[in-house]
């Protein structure tokens, strides 16, 4: 969907436009992730259905208007509605009203109504659970118990490593091109050209994966007997090598969750960001580099790890008296 604004008191649809192209500005720019953006219209979507009852769907040219006549009741109601008949969890519920409130936002800054300017958000604790659902041991167990009888299963194994030893975010690794492997003297380094804060990252790669990289990547070429200079625009973890297509976010998913299951876990690709993150604790990194390993803005996202870390130290239970 592409929102554009006239002037300060206007808002319309690409659709609309009669102004020079060049002159046109996009009102939700500030969303770099193209995944973030689907996660908040979907959001947003579903909201405004739920607000208006013609049944029909919500078409592009419309969406401004409808928002723009959104009330405080219809925010309320649709709250009510989540928790009560969706019967939401709490941290659901603000991940929703988040999005909302982010779109909204933007909106506000063209003289736009924001309807839950002050709706509060839940208070709600980190869930440790989530945090540690798989472990360093886990994922080994994991790779040792992974048949590997093609081509598809190498690539899911070399997945998997990544995601660990980087703790790259899933789109990121799914953007990944052998482009954006770089080495600079004796050292090999990810180019992170799309983060989700929008910034361009460099994340340095393990020597251990290091070489389970470059592998991977002589058997891809020689299966295909491409060129060094063909490689380079190939994604790294490719649905068809041959074609060159972009791996799905859903086939990510659905890879760590069969990996997951040869040891029984239900695991997701960010439970092995969390995984790394709480290696990284437990061996001493401290706050401001697993900040930056892991490319946070805040700290206060990072703390959660540190937190884990007490639960997994033992070295207080030889403080205990016999």
């Amino acid at each position: 969907m592409d929102l554009i604004v006239k002037d300060k008191q206007e808002v319309t649809v690409k659709r609309r436009k009669k102004r020079e192209k060049e002159n046109r500005k996009s009102i939700f720019e500030i969303y770099r992730s193209e995944k973030t953006m689907k996660d908040y219209f979907f959001y947003l979507n579903n909201f405004l259905l739920f607000v208006y009852d013609s049944g029909e769907p919500i078409q592009n040219d419309e969406i401004i208007e409808l928002m723009t006549d959104i009330t405080e009741e219809d925010v309320e109601d649709y709250l009510s509605h989540l928790l009560y008949e969706r019967k939401l969890k709490k941290t659901s519920v603000n991940k929703i009203m988040s999005a909302l409130k982010s779109l909204y936002n933007e909106l506000e800054k063209y003289n736009i109504k924001n309807p839950l300017k002050h709706i509060k958000l839940f208070k709600t604790g980190r869930n440790l659970d989530n945090i540690l659902k798989v472990s360093f041991e886990d994922i080994k167990n994991i790779l040792a118990n992974y048949k590997v009888s093609g081509e598809k299963e190498y690539r899911n194994t070399i997945i998997m490593n990544t995601l660990f030893y980087t703790g790259m975010r899933s789109q990121e690794l799914l953007d990944l091109k052998y482009k954006n492997i770089l080495k600079r003297d004796e050292d090999y380094y990810i180019k992170i050209e799309k983060s989700k804060s929008g910034k361009e990252l460099f994340k340095p790669i393990h020597p251990t994966l290091v070489e389970k990289l470059k592998t991977f990547k002589d058997y891809v070429k020689n299966m295909y007997n491409y060129s060094n200079e063909d490689m380079e625009e190939l994604y790294v973890f490719s649905s068809s090598y041959e074609k060159n297509t972009q791996l799905s976010y859903k086939a990510l998913y659905n890879i760590i969750q069969d990996m997951g299951r040869t040891i029984g876990l239900d695991i997701s690709p960010h439970n092995i960001r969390h995984a790394i993150a709480t290696e990284l604790s437990s061996n001493g990194a401290d706050l401001l580099e697993i900040r930056d390993f892991l490319g946070h803005s805040d700290t206060r996202v990072t703390e959660i790890y540190i937190n884990a870390k007490s639960l997994l130290d033992k070295k207080v239970i030889s403080k205990i008296p016999e």
